[in-house]
């Protein structure tokens, strides 16, 4: 975790001794659950038509080319703060990768946070958008973020910060030429899945944004897609939540930091549907690659013993330990499928490497985003800089590990943890 998203949950905590304030918004328990079914009903509806849709994609590319094996490739894009000016670099650098690690064609891209900013540009998938987000995050703006001086930690505020500069420039950022571009990746079957953390039913909540892309180009503005990666990207009490239908939402890191699904037992899942629509046929190739907007070890330091210097590595070691978590889930349910159905599942991660340092201290400083994106390109440009979770070899062996130390070509700072 960066030091903003490290400080702005220390900044919380600090709020806790300002407890005792009422809410403005009152809903019933019993009205809450019958929002939460309503919520859940609409959800599965839209998971069903996303999977039915990258079931068709998958379908089309088997006709047009029935002698070649299909390979499924699903970028997933971590939170960060301000670190995700790594992954930005890291996009355009893995254009100049060799052989099977070059930077491919997604059939699905996912986003959390800082991810669902770089999500959209991934998906559209052109030279231009991928320049187009690295130039972003290289020219961070003096009001991207505003305080709310002098009282930012006044209870009935919302947040202790606006961000009028970055909606300004995610709106510009998101206009009719691009609005187009990504409605004609979503009519071609492919997902963009960006997270957000549903503070009032305590559970994370993702939606498809193609849909709503077509939808936006038709109506003339992609507000609707801002608004979600506005939700997801909404760090707690830093910056303003955000209404969405019923609910309130925020960071979708709170929840999990980087989206990841495979879910072979879900009857409404890929792995079940493609078994039923396609019978005897095998599993199409799958590539799973996350980038991780942040460092698997951070750098150690002494902590003091005052609470105020505690809580902040503390939740910077559950949002760490929650990510390598899920990396680790799906791995697991790689080698499962691997193993049970000869499956061809491979998990690739990249992070920022354990011995890189800010240039500068602070948040959104430029000389920091440059250093990350510059380091980005290189490492987008070299296979090695990949880490192996999980393959099909790994997969047959049964005795091999899903996170392997030191595994083949890859620095041992990269590795993850036992």
């Amino acid at each position: 975790m960066n030091p903003f998203v490290r400080s702005s949950f220390l900044i919380a905590s600090l709020t806790l001794t300002l407890a005792g304030c009422s809410s403005t918004r009152q809903i019933p328990e019993a009205q809450l659950r019958e929002m939460a079914a309503r919520d859940d009903e609409a959800f599965r509806a839209e998971f069903r038509g996303a999977v039915s849709r990258l079931l068709d994609r998958v379908s089309r590319r088997m006709e047009q080319n029935p002698s070649e094996p299909v390979t499924i490739h699903v970028l997933a894009l971590s939170g960060g703060g301000d670190y995700g000016a790594f992954g930005a670099g890291m996009l355009v650098g893995w254009k100049n990768a060799p052989g099977e690690f070059k930077r491919p064609d997604f059939d699905a891209v996912t986003g959390v946070s800082t991810g669902s900013m770089l999500a959209p540009f991934a998906y559209v998938g052109t030279d231009e958008s991928y320049h187009a987000i690295e130039s972003f995050y290289q020219n961070p703006k003096p009001d991207w973020v505003e305080m709310h001086w002098p009282f930012f930690f006044w209870p009935s505020n919302e947040s202790f910060a606006t961000i009028p500069g970055l909606r300004r420039d995610i709106k510009s950022a998101l206009d009719h030429k691009f609005a187009g571009e990504m409605a004609a990746q979503a009519e071609q079957g492919k997902l963009l899945l960006v997270a957000a953390s549903n503070l009032d039913l305590s559970k994370q909540r993702y939606w498809d944004l193609g849909p709503l892309a077509i939808e936006g180009f038709k109506q003339g503005n992609l507000d609707q897609v801002e608004l979600r990666m506005l939700a997801s990207s909404a760090i707690p009490v830093v910056f303003p939540p955000v209404q969405i239908g019923d609910f309130l939402y925020a960071d979708g890191g709170v929840t999990a930091n980087v989206l990841l699904k495979l879910d072979p037992k879900d009857p409404d899942g890929f792995i079940q549907l493609w078994q039923k629509k396609f019978k005897g046929k095998p599993i199409p190739r799958v590539r799973y690659w996350i980038v991780i907007n942040n460092q698997i070890h951070p750098a150690p330091a002494a902590v003091q013993e005052r609470w105020p210097s505690i809580v902040s590595p503390a939740l910077a070691m559950s949002i760490r330990s929650g990510t390598l978590a899920e990396v680790r889930w799906l791995a697991a349910e790689a080698m499962y499928v691997n193993a049970e159905y000869g499956a061809d599942i491979e998990v690739r991660t990249m992070a920022i490497p354990d011995d890189w340092r800010p240039p500068v201290k602070g948040d959104f400083k430029k000389e920091t985003m440059d250093s990350l994106a510059e380091l980005g390109e290189k490492m987008g440009a070299d296979p090695n800089a990949w880490m192996l979770w999980c393959n099909k070899a790994m997969s047959d062996s049964r005795n091999a590990a899903p996170h392997p130390e030191g595994a083949t070509g890859l620095p041992r700072s990269q590795t993850p943890d036992k």
